[in-house]
């Protein structure tokens, strides 16, 4: 039949007794520590361990005294430790025992005394680290848990298992850890802090004012589990005796084992000595053949390189005289082509010296026949203005003895005439010498174009060629332009002839009316003469001077000197 640890009922009673009381109390920790230092409230919770409040506070200010920090009390012997606590402590030896081992393991787990890293790790792993380090009680490892981490755990010390037990909650055999895991399975984790608090205010009532039951408490505890700690030590103590002595079977076992090993070892060795004396003795027989055969044949390689030697010397000497006269054929073969590389390039430079003179002659020639037709021109615009000149002073003078009666009419019209044809004539030469300019200026750019294109000969003469086409095509173009004018300039004045002829003929019949007739005839006759001469002189002339008729007539010149201007202007800046 199982024995049930923890009896239920009780021990909910028990709890809902105490139930309103304080979950837990202050934990004041050791100066130079911060209030939050998961290692300084461990220190805080070992001395308040099978102890009270009070004596928690004047065991730390006794260590505020005498230690900086909890790194010291590991490093201290035990009996230090004790002195640090008072002798008069409670359970002083076992703590200080208990304490140095936990913080010890705390150091070589983390190479540094710090619980800090547990900050960072789950609630089960916190609880688990703790309950893992050496020699912490469950009270210590719970109490840390709750207060330093806020991680709810059952607090339970040995004192508070022997009033469960005097109270009849709890089996006289049970422990600590065991009702600790029975309130883990039973209660919720919300509900942790709640029974740790009734359990503690039932402890603080049985242990009295100053706490002197606590002791008497936990020496019944340890009184009653002595005879239960005897029998598991002598369990223990068969179990460990029965371990060492099948060690000791294995150990010797082992060393036969061993021992026969060892013999065959030996033997294997012995053996394979004499099987490598043996393989020593064949390998070097067969090492002094090989050296033998070795020799035989370095002396035939020797021979045989000797032979080598001589028939490479032939072949080298052979070589060279080959070489030699190679070279020699190889300096005539470039001397002899040297030379003709360097007649021709004679011949080359003097046929491009003679290209060059060519096209010099070329370039003159072709200058001194721009020149040429451009004196051929200029005297021809020089002959044609002087017979146009000539043209005019006739007409000037048929004109005069027309307009005998009109004689101060006549002589302003020739005025505005003779300036029309200075403006006219002073255009022209203008016009003569800007295209004269512009001839030269092209014959110019030709010769320097000649000049930079030397290398390109062919290239040239073609452009050249090109460029003396679109000149004649040029030349020719304009004068056709001209042509063109002087055609539209005799067909102007042949209509401003008709119409002053027009116009001459109504002033003349007026003034026969109103003379008489005999006056009127010899008018008529006279006008009639005059108009047949002038047209007969006219007809002759209109070939080649165009513009006699347009300046005879005075009222045409007049209405058309405006447009005969801006025409002019127009052709100027067409051309």
């Amino acid at each position: 039949m199982k024995i049930e640890l923890v009896r239920a009922p009780k021990f909910q009673a028990l709890v809902r007794k105490n139930s309103g009381a304080a979950p837990i109390g202050a934990t004041p920790v050791l100066p130079g520590h911060e209030p939050n230092d998961p290692l300084a409230i461990l220190l805080t919770n070992y001395l308040l361990w099978e102890s009270t409040p009070k004596l928690a506070e004047e065991a730390l200010g006794r260590l505020s005294r005498l230690v900086v920090d909890a790194n010291e009390l590991r490093v201290m012997l035990e009996r230090e430790v004790i002195e640090t606590l008072g002798e008069k402590y409670p359970y002083v030896e076992e703590r200080a025992t208990r304490l140095r081992a936990t913080l010890n393991d705390i150091f070589r787990r983390q190479h540094r005394t710090s619980l800090d890293h547990l900050r960072t790790l789950s609630r089960k792993d916190q609880r688990a680290y703790l309950d893992g380090l050496a020699e912490i009680p469950p009270f210590v490892a719970g109490r840390t848990s709750v207060v330093a981490f806020e991680n709810p755990a059952p607090i339970i010390d040995d004192s508070i298992v022997e009033l469960l037990v005097q109270q009849g909650a709890a089996d006289p055999t049970a422990t600590a850890a065991d009702v600790s895991g029975w309130i883990t399975k039973h209660y919720r984790v919300e509900e942790y802090l709640k029974v740790s608090g009734s359990l503690d205010a039932l402890k603080r009532a049985a242990s009295g004012a100053g706490g002197r039951n606590a002791s008497k408490l936990r020496d019944a505890y340890l009184s009653r589990h002595a005879g239960f700690r005897a029998e598991v030590e002598a369990e223990k103590a068969r179990i460990e005796a029965e371990k060492r002595a099948l060690a000791e079977a294995a150990i010797r076992e082992a060393e036969e084992r061993r021992l026969a090993e060892i013999a065959a070892e030996e033997q294997r060795i012995r053996e394979k000595k004499e099987a490598e004396e043996a393989r020593v003795r064949l390998r070097a027989e067969r090492e002094a053949a090989r050296l033998a055969a070795i020799a035989q044949r370095e002396a035939d390689r020797v021979a045989r390189e000797q032979a080598r030697i001589a028939a490479e010397a032939a072949r080298i000497k052979a070589a060279e005289d080959r070489a030699k006269a190679k070279a020699a054929a190889d300096v005539a073969r470039a001397k002899a082509a040297a030379e003709r590389e360097q007649q021709r390039e004679k011949a080359r430079i003097a046929r491009e010296k003679e290209l060059e003179r060519r096209q010099r002659a070329r370039e003159k020639l072709e200058a001194q026949r721009a020149v040429v037709r451009a004196r051929e021109e200029a005297r021809r615009r020089k002959l044609a203005e002087q017979r146009r000149r000539e043209a005019i002073a006739k007409a000037k003078k048929v004109a005069a003895a027309k307009q005998a009666a009109a004689k101060k009419a006549a002589l302003l019209k020739a005025k505005q005439l003779a300036a029309a044809k200075k403006a006219a004539a002073k255009k022209a030469a203008l016009l003569k010498a800007k295209q004269l300019a512009a001839a030269k200026k092209a014959a110019a750019v030709k010769a320097k174009q000649a000049a930079a294109v030397k290398a390109k000969q062919a290239a040239a003469v073609k452009a050249k060629q090109a460029a003396a086409v679109k000149a004649k095509q040029a030349a020719a173009v304009k004068a056709k332009q001209a042509a063109a004018l002087k055609a539209k300039t005799l067909a102007a004045a042949k209509k401003a002839a008709a119409k002053k002829a027009s116009a001459t003929k109504k002033p003349a019949a007026g003034k026969s009316k109103s003379s008489s007739k005999s006056n009127s005839k010899l008018g008529a006759k006279s006008s009639n003469k005059s108009s047949n001469k002038s047209s007969t002189k006219s007809s002759t002339k209109n070939s080649s001077k165009s513009s006699t008729a347009s300046k005879a007539s005075s009222k045409n010149a007049r209405k058309s000197k405006g447009t005969s201007r801006s025409k002019t202007g127009a052709r100027g800046r067409r051309r």
